[in-house]
């Protein structure tokens, strides 16, 4: 799946250390298309996370 800047997402993948929060993509390296930088609502910190650990909201 791909994801777009500002997209509103969710981690889907409950062995991730933040299974179940929701944020926003904020970044997307073309070089790395497997990952996306995530703003988390909870506490507005960025995490690199995998595509594969992410659904769209």
């Amino acid at each position: 799946m791909r994801f777009s800047i500002w997209q509103s997402v969710q981690v889907s993948n409950p062995e991730h250390p933040r299974f179940g929060q929701a944020g926003s993509v904020q970044g997307i390296n073309p070089e790395t298309p497997n990952e996306v930088a995530v703003k988390f609502d909870l506490d507005s910190i960025m995490v690199v996370v995998p595509v594969a650990d992410l659904k769209a909201l």
